[in-house]
Formats: structure tokens, sequence, C-alpha cells
């Protein structure tokens, strides 16, 4: 029966990610247009061996390589190109043939024998595009084709060649090599009474070929070499050991040898080595211009192709940004607050009507807590007054008087670039501020992007200057039903509330387990909004104002307190399991506060309904009320109105407040003198900006 050619399992490369960091490095400090070849190392185990794998990675490029414990050297040569285009007009054919000369040149000139482990070589074809931070490589294992083995039986394992006590003698031995150039490839003789390992030059001379084995038992040599292979079939540098020997050894040629794979388990135990019976090629290899080299790795789909990598996640400058801008949020889930999802946070769309002190100081807290989409609505200049009070503008914004919600998306950009953010000029169209034919159609396509805006959004912040500029975005708000957060400042004092949500709960929700003694619990959906404490409709409350009363007056720590609390209420709100709908508490007028229950927290804590603050006394309230049913931005026959007439009822409203009393029976309610009901109403919060 002929005998069969003995198939060798192909080397295959595995790029650890330091690698490529180490070439752009390289690249960019070093070598930058010069792309003549440079050394580098990999390596390769025989422990627990799987699928024959060449790595390398950062330490590739040191001048003085150390292979990790239980692995070996794969010599290796870097061509890195300049450019895609001589990366690809590379003539492979003959370039893996001056490759293949070189390693010739290493074999004929000895230097093998003294170091086995230049056997194993290795070269790398590369184009670096730093700009997107792509890769493109192509690896080729060079091997003489002519190096061709037959074998006239299967492989055997050693422990159907040898004795239990013989693999052991034989493992002591093989693990005493040392030096890992050594144990890369070796000699193992059968001496009768035991097992003896050799160097390579220790029994083979590179100045008298003819002579090397001639008398030699060969049944009693074995031909050793550390496999990487985890198959039957023998590694990728079985093939170069075999033109090795037939160059060296020219006696082998034609005749059987035994070549001994020696494979490790993790216990560092060999009995998955295997040995092979093989019959070497007929004559001698004699390097030269004539032998040729494969050896081209495919890539994973098997195609002879280049392969492509990017690491744009680890390298570029923005996305290392996205991946370490959540550390602190991160460290937070994993040491304190396990059940945080970030995710929820991060996919929260946040549009900031107002681009003033407190949007800038909004803005910011959002970054922090990992939201990656913030707009922005204003229809102001900077001014010179601004960049010292609102943190996301410089001085040469206001020298220019930019536009203040662009300039603050800008700012942010440059913080984060990762961020989605834009800027939008928009005047917000108010009760009491009349409108004329001249800017009717204006003011429709302001209603109109408003409403766009919001519809896009899932949290709308209320930070505006004014009280009567917060009655459409509550309205539209309510009608697309957003998440409303609303903060306003006074002199010393603050406001920040979530508006009750006008939405019904997908499935019916039993607040009876969230009551607590003492305590009056307010669902989410029953919750007043900002106007809900009103008995006027909003109006010009800029008209007959001096200066000082039209501009902000308001201790500078205000705003950052309430910008810093608009945004935790709402990362609060986000984290309940509740949303929305989650309740809020209130000590009832007529419990003991002392016998009172504590307020039931989530897991960030407790969730208000709205947080009053006074910095002069340096004291902080959480009051709840309930929605007024004849509010004047949130009642259902606003809301019904609304949805039936459109942008008519809006200018309606703006050019007459008394149509919003009229329409939600507070005039009627007047004319009835409730004045029992009025008192009971909390006074608004005197607002200046």
């Amino acid at each position: 029966m002929d005998s069969e050619i003995l198939q060798f399992t192909p080397f295959t490369s595995f790029v650890h990610p330091s690698f490529w960091h180490k070439l752009a490095e390289n690249k960019i400090n070093v070598d930058r247009l010069c792309d003549s070849a440079k050394k580098i190392c990999g390596f390769y185990s025989n422990v627990d061996a799987t699928n024959c794998l060449v790595e390398v990675e950062c330490t590739a490029f040191n001048q003085e390589f150390s292979v990790p414990k239980n692995c070996f050297f794969a010599h290796g040569t870097l061509h890195n190109k300049n450019t895609i285009e001589d990366f690809k007009e590379v003539e492979k054919s003959k370039f893996l043939q001056e490759e293949g000369n070189r390693i010739a040149q290493l074999i004929s000139s000895g230097k093998c024998l003294e170091d086995p482990s230049l056997l194993v070589n290795f070269v790398l074809l590369s184009y670096a595009d730093l700009k997107k931070y792509k890769f493109y490589y192509w690896f080729a294992f060079p091997a003489p084709l002519e190096a061709i083995l037959h074998v006239s039986k299967p492989p055997a394992k050693v422990t159907d060649v040898f004795t239990a006590e013989q693999i052991e003698v034989i493992r002591k031995n093989y693990l005493t090599i040392e030096d890992a150039r050594k144990r890369s490839f070796f000699i193992l003789e059968d001496i009768g009474h035991g097992f003896k390992i050799h160097a390579l030059s220790d029994v083979i001379s590179d100045s008298d070929k003819e002579n090397n084995f001639r008398g030699t038992d060969l049944t009693k040599i074995y031909f050793g070499f550390s496999d990487p292979s985890e198959y039957a079939n023998p590694g990728w540098q079985l093939r170069i050991f075999t033109a090795f020997l037939s160059f060296l050894c020219p006696n082998l040629c034609g005749g059987a040898v035994n070549f001994l794979s020696v494979k490790l388990k993790r216990q560092l135990t060999i009995d998955e080595s295997v040995v092979y019976v093989a019959r070497m090629p007929e004559k001698s290899i004699n390097f030269g211009e004539d032998v040729k080299w494969i050896g081209w790795e495919p890539n994973s789909v098997g195609k002879y192709l280049p392969r492509v990598v990017s690491m744009a996640d680890s390298m570029d400058p923005e996305k290392l940004a996205e991946t370490s801008v959540n550390l602190n949020l991160k460290l937070m889930r994993w040491r304190i607050v396990p059940e945080l999802n970030l995710d929820v946070i991060a996919d929260t769309k946040c549009l900031l009507l107002g681009a003033g002190t407190l949007g800038c100081s909004v803005a910011r807290n959002l970054l922090s807590w990992g939201v990656n989409c913030v707009s922005f609505v204003d229809y102001g200049n900077v001014s010179y007054s601004n960049p010292v009070r609102q943190n996301l503008f410089k001085h040469e914004d206001a020298q220019f008087s930019r536009p203040k919600a662009a300039t603050a998306a800008k700012r942010l950009l440059e913080i984060y670039p990762a961020l989605t953010t834009k800027g939008i000029s928009l005047h917000i169209p108010m009760p009491g501020h009349p409108i004329g034919d001249s800017t009717r159609e204006q003011t429709i396509k302001d209603i109109q992007t408003l409403e766009k805006l919001i519809a896009e959004h899932d949290v709308i912040y209320l930070l505006m200057d004014s009280r009567e500029s917060r009655w459409l975005p509550t309205v539209l708000g309510n009608v697309h039903e957003k998440i409303i957060i609303n903060a306003a400042l006074g002199f010393d004092s603050y406001l920040v509330m979530r508006h009750g949500t006008r939405k019904s709960p997908p499935e019916p929700i039993d607040y009876k387990k969230h009551e607590k003694k003492g305590l009056k619990c307010i669902p989410g959906n029953h919750l007043g909004c900002y106007f809900c404490n009103d008995v006027t409709a909003p109006g010009n409350s800029m008209r007959d104002r001096t200066l000082d009363q039209q501009c902000t007056v308001t201790r500078p720590a205000v705003s950052n307190i309430a910008g810093s609390l608009a945004v935790e209420l709402m990362t609060t709100l986000l984290q309940h399991e509740l949303r929305e709908f989650a309740p809020a508490f209130v000590v009832t007028s007529s419990a003991n506060r002392e016998d009172a229950e504590v307020i039931p927290e989530g897991i960030l804590g407790v969730l208000p309904h709205s947080i009053r603050g006074v910095i002069s006394s340096f004291e902080q309230i959480l009051p709840a009320t309930e929605k007024f049913p004849q509010c004047i931005a949130c009642s259902e026959s606003i809301l019904a109105e609304y949805r039936k007439r459109k942008v008519d009822f809006i200018l309606d409203a703006l050019n007459t407040s008394k149509y919003l009393e009229d329409l939600t029976g507070i005039t009627d309610m007047m004319k009835e003198n409730y004045e029992d009901i009025i008192e009971c109403m909390d006074s608004d919060l005197e607002l200046s900006e």
C-alpha cells in the first residue's frame, strides 16, 4: 500500500490588542515614515495546546524578549507599510520567497543548530491607518514546499509506544531542559536502560554533514519537538524541522525516522504526546533560489486575503472617553448600589429649556450621571455678565454675542465628544404676551418646533427665567406624557419639583402596599404640576419691572444647588420601580410627626414631589401637593382643548390669559367666592433671573 503524505497543522496567529497599541506608538514616535523590516517576537505553547497558536503582544518589540512560562520563541519580521497602496501592492509570492531565503540562510549558516528556536519564523505584513485606528495585516509562516513526510501507519500516542515508567523518564528528561530555545527541538535517544535527551548541536554537525547519523540505529532515535497542535496532525514547525534535518543530515533522506510530538497537559504530563514514524524526503533539500516557500495564513473564512481589525474602541480618544466617562458610576454600582441601572440613565434624552445659570448647571450634572443626549433651547445670546455664573460660557462668547443654546451644546462636546447634543435658538410663546399679525407665522413655527422637540425627548427640564414661559412646555409635556422636572430660583431660595404624570399606568398599581403610618401617599399621577397651586393664569411678569427686577438677582450658590437637585431628582425617579408613577409622601395634618413612619426609600433614597430650600437659613423641606382639577396647565380641560384645537388653542391663550381661567372654570370659582380654598393654596415661589 502506498504511504500517505503526513499533513501538518498550519500555525494560527493571535494578536493581542496591546500589540497594535505598541505598533501605533512606535509608528508615531519612532518609525514615522521608515517602513524597513523590524524584528519582533511571538510565542507558542504546547501546554493544553489550542489551534496551533502563535501569539504576539506588546512585548514583541522588546530588544530582550522573554517568553512566558512553558512557552517557546517564534521569531518574526514586521513589514509595516506607510500607505494602504504600498500594503496592497506587495508581490506576495516574491515577498514570501525573500523571507524564506532569509530563513534558509539561518539554517545553512548553522545558527539554527545552536539556537533551534530560530526554526520557527513568521512574517507580518501590515498597514496602520492611525486616523481610523484600523490595522490591515497578513501573517505568513514560511516553510519549504518540498519538505514532505510520508507515513505508512497512523500516528500513535506515547502511551501505546512506551511503558508508564518510560513515559515518566521521558517527561522528567524533557522538563529538565531549562532553556526554552533548546526545548523547542531536541533529540531523544533510547539508551537501552533509559532515555537521554540531546541538544541538536550535541549530535548534529554543520561542518561534516555526510557523517551525521551514519550507521546509527534510527529506531533508537526520536526527533522531538514541542508541539502546539491540538489535532492528530503535527504542528507546522515539523515541516521546517524536516527541511532542516534533510539539509544537515542527508543520511536520513529516504529513510524512516521517528518524530516525537511533545504535548503537555496542565499538570505537565505528556500522555497526549504522539509518535510519528515517517519517511524523509528522497533527497536533501539544498536551500537556494529553486526552493519554493509557502505559508500565507488564510483569513477567518478560509480565503488567502489580509485581515483588518479596528482598535477604535481602545485607541480613539473619543471612544476612550466614552468608555472611561462612566468609571465613577460603575464604581458606585460596584461598591455601593449594585441595583443601579446605568443604561436607563444613559438612554434618557433630556431637553433643557433654558441655557442660563440653571441650564448650564443641569447640563454638567447630566454628564456626570452618564446621560448621552442633551439638547438646549434658549432664545438669548451670551452677555458679559453670564460667563462668571454660567459655567459653559467664556468671555469670548460674550464678545461675539454668541447664541446661548448652540454655544452650550458646543461646550458640552468639548467636554465629552461622544455626547449627542444640539442647541436651538427658539422663542417660547407665553400667555399674557399677545402676538400680532406680523409675528403670527413665526409663533406658529416656534410652537411646532417646540412640540417636535418635546416629543423627541424623554425628560423636559423647565429652567427658564419667568413663570409664564413654563406654561406651554408644561402643556405639551403632559400631552406627550413626558417626565417634567422644574427648577426655579429666588434670591436665596429655590424650588425643584417633578410634575405629576398625566398618563395612565400600563396596569393598575396597588398603592396600598406603599402606605405608611402618619404619611399621606400621593400617587405619581395625582401629583400636581408647577401651576397646580395657582388660581390665576400666568401673565407678563416682565411688565413694569425695573432693571434689577428683570435680571437675575440671586445668591450664586442657589443655581448650582437647584441644578444639582434637579438632576438627582430625575435619576432617583428613573431608578424607582414605578418611575413617574412613584408616589410622594407628606406627614398628614392629624398625625403626630414623632409617630409617623419614615418615608420609604428607593435605591437612591427618598423620591419627593418637590424640594424647597432657603440657603439663608440652610433649610430644606419636601412638600407634596395633589393636582388641581382646574389647573391652567395640566387639567383635563386644558389637555382636551389642546388635542382638539392644537395651535389655535395656544394662540388664544397667548393673547389673553383670561381665556385659560374661563376654560378651566377658575373665573366661575372666583365669582362664587371660594376664599377658603384660595387661602389654603401655597403661594407661588417668587422667581427672578
